[in-house]
């Protein structure tokens, strides 16, 4: 894995706080406070276009919100690899790797030059009430994946 590991500036942690709170569905209904305790034990990391930035079948401990860049979500199938979903700024990935700590589902592969912030289980346990909910949110955002899926498969059934 090709990535830069960087810290988050002052600059950076007071810009992030309204987009955040504002756009990114794991984090609604959190405080600027609550958000910036979470950021202030987050990783800033970059990928440049191409990179894998999680593998299929690794298991993981973190996930992911994408602050600049765009992303697709791979998964192998029976006739090669299927483009899941294509991610862009505010979108977020990693969050079952939160829950249960397995292997991941899928790959997500930066189509561009990529900036994210990546958050382990421990910085969001920390805290459990900002944990709780962080946790309902990731649980709200499965939930849509899921039916969506469900309704795919449901029209190629």
């Amino acid at each position: 894995m090709s990535w830069i590991r960087e810290q988050f500036t002052f600059h950076d942690l007071q810009r992030l706080l309204f987009r955040l709170s504002e756009h990114v569905k794991a984090f609604q209904g959190l405080t600027p406070a609550e958000i910036s305790e979470l950021l202030g034990s987050a990783e800033k990391c970059s990928y440049a276009a191409g990179s894998s930035i999680v593998k299929e079948g690794s298991v993981g401990q973190h996930m992911y919100i994408i602050l600049n860049g765009e992303a697709r979500v791979m998964k192998s199938g029976r006739d090669g690899e299927v483009e899941l979903a294509r991610l862009m700024a505010a979108d977020s990935f990693g969050e079952m790797a939160l829950a249960d700590n397995e292997a991941r589902s899928a790959s997500v592969v930066a189509d561009s030059e990529c900036i994210l912030v990546r958050l382990n289980d421990h910085t969001i346990n920390a805290n459990p009430e900002i944990g709780l909910k962080i946790y309902r949110n990731i649980a709200k955002v499965l939930s849509s994946r899921l039916r969506a899926a469900d309704e795919l498969l449901a029209w190629r059934l």
